[in-house]
């Protein structure tokens, strides 16, 4: 498939041939590319050995010639781990797994002999209770020694910085700190009872850039969530996408450049956006409520049976960030709508191809057992000039990142502070309130009180939710929205939403049944600058 184009001219859009005799259309697997541009697919051939967590990993060209075997064996999952990942090193001759490290000699390209070795991790981000999962992120820096990585707690993700060193049997992290927001105020001093915002650096990570000097992660906003910058040796946080609905990954190609995201953006009726039309500053006790049942519902729900897609996106990153929601770039999602993204995303060293994983959503005829439900899919820029790739640089040791918090031997300070009542002045006019109560179910809501950063649009009104006092546990969650927005910009949220999620590997469904007052049980609409969404036209 072509798609022309005038900001990116041709791309080809295809699959990447499978490696026959090696890999079967039935085997589960992924792929990447390496640092030198062939592809890495790693297949779990267990199905078909009958043996627990086995895998065959073989890099082949991206038009499926020139087969050559990495590994073949038992790669045992760790419990909370978040599966096994193929993060291929920058020195193309180790692959960092999760709880492994694959070292492959002479070179991935060329294996000859492949070793296994376990990865370590600080006791405290695997024994603590209420770590989820001690990884369900990893990176690999271009110095190809330090290594960032999301760890959940019931309560949301943390995200950690340290130097993978080789011992005689295993790997371990040294110089380990925390890189994420673990604190979310700090007294107001000029309003007695008040506090001021800090920056919030979270989510999940997914790449190194700049050189190994700068991270891509999963970000907040005013409206749900976007992709954005963390500087490793600065406090600024760049905004890369800019949409009213869930934002999730975007990796930079090699020039830094182009940017491929994960992005329900160009799907109209599960991209949420209705729930970020209208900005709501600071409302960080609603948001970290329902972001993840966001997730859930325009990622899981349409990867297991939902009418949608999840991307993938390709972007212009300056266009992006300066733009803002006028710029959309390019959906390169299957245009039948059967196939599904999953990560990872991963570019070629020449910056004018990108690869994909996708899967055949099950709730699609052709997705029984026994026939394909995997396939790697590319794109190419055939118009494109890419510059050189950014150089590699020093990674900033925790000593050097100036928000870094350093990790002890205390679990503490994994889980994120908040005190409520939170009450912020604006800079100004009025305040905004945030406060939740813990139980089954939580409580959660923000109260606008003639707020105003710039003195030229002001906010009234409430947000509140009700949900399950961990972010992951399944039950309902019910949000609902009477909020007004005057002066420079103006909008409006009248809107009700209850989500249901059967278990915790459920994905979450909206309700639309009628509710005890007769009405259906999600309702209302939203509207900014003379933009209206209605949550009806959520409903299949």
């Amino acid at each position: 498939m072509i798609i022309q184009n005038e900001e990116f001219g041709r791309i080809e859009v295809r699959d990447i041939p499978l490696a026959n005799g090696f890999l079967s259309e039935t085997d589960d697997f992924y792929g990447t590319y390496t640092w030198s541009g062939r592809v890495l697919v790693s297949g779990n051939i267990s199905a078909r050995t009958g043996e627990k967590d086995w895998y065959h990993v073989i890099t082949v060209q991206d038009d499926g010639t020139d087969v050559r075997e990495v590994f073949k064996g038992q790669i045992p999952q760790l419990a909370g781990a978040n599966g096994i990942r193929w993060m291929c090193c920058p020195d193309n001759k180790r692959i960092l797994l999760g709880d492994y490290v694959l070292e492959c000699e002479p070179d991935i390209d060329h294996c000859e002999k492949a070793i296994l070795i376990p990865l370590i991790y600080p006791a405290q981000l695997t024994a603590a209770p209420e770590i989820f999962c001690h990884w369900s992120e990893i990176i690999i820096a271009p110095d190809n020694e330090h290594m960032c990585w999301t760890t959940l707690t019931m309560t949301g993700a943390v995200n950690y910085l340290g130097r993978l060193v080789r011992e005689q049997d295993c790997y371990t992290l040294e110089d380990v700190c925390i890189v994420s927001t673990v604190k979310d105020s700090i007294p107001d001093p000029m309003h007695e009872g008040c506090v001021l915002p800090l920056p919030v650096r979270g989510g999940e990570v997914k790449q190194f850039i700049r050189g190994g000097r700068a991270l891509t992660m999963v970000g907040g906003s005013d409206s749900i969530t976007e992709s954005v910058v963390q500087p490793l040796d600065s406090e600024e946080i760049i905004q890369i996408t800019h949409t009213p609905g869930y934002e999730e990954t975007t990796i930079f190609s090699p020039d830094e450049k182009l940017g491929v995201v994960m992005s329900p953006r160009f799907s109209e009726k599960t991209n949420c956006a209705v729930f970020g039309l209208v900005p709501q500053p600071y409302s960080m006790a609603v948001q970290s409520k329902v972001i993840n049942i966001f997730y859930m519902y325009c990622v899981s729900g349409v990867r297991a049976f939902r009418k949608g897609n999840v991307g993938p996106v390709l972007i212009d990153i300056e266009k992006s960030c300066k733009l803002g929601r006028s710029y959309q770039g390019i959906d390169l999602s299957d245009p039948e709508g059967r196939w599904v993204y999953y990560s990872p995303i991963s570019w070629h060293p020449d910056s004018t191809r990108s690869m994909w994983n996708e899967r055949i959503r099950p709730a699609e005829k052709g997705a029984e057992a026994g026939t394909q439900k995997c396939r790697l899919r590319m794109c190419r820029l055939l118009d494109r000039k890419a510059a050189e790739p950014i150089p590699a640089a020093a990674t900033p040791s925790s000593a050097e990142i100036p928000y870094a918090v350093f990790l002890d031997s205390s679990s503490k300070q994994q889980i994120r502070e908040s005190k409520f009542p939170m009450r912020i002045m604006g800079k100004a006019e009025g305040y905004v309130v945030n406060d939740c109560r813990p139980g089954n179910p939580s409580v959660c809501e923000t109260i606008y009180d003639n707020f105003s950063d710039d003195g030229k649009t002001f906010y009234n009104g409430r947000l509140h939710v009700t949900a399950p006092d961990s972010i992951f546990a399944p039950g309902e969650t019910v949000f609902c929205a009477d909020l007004k927005v005057s002066g420079e910009h103006s909008g409006e949220m009248k809107l009700r939403a209850v989500f249901r999620r059967d278990d915790i590997h459920a994905p979450a469904v909206l309700s639309f049944q009628s509710g005890a007052d007769g009405m259906p049980e999600s309702r209302g609409y939203s509207s900014y600058d003379g933009v209206t969404m209605k949550i009806e036209d959520m409903e299949p």
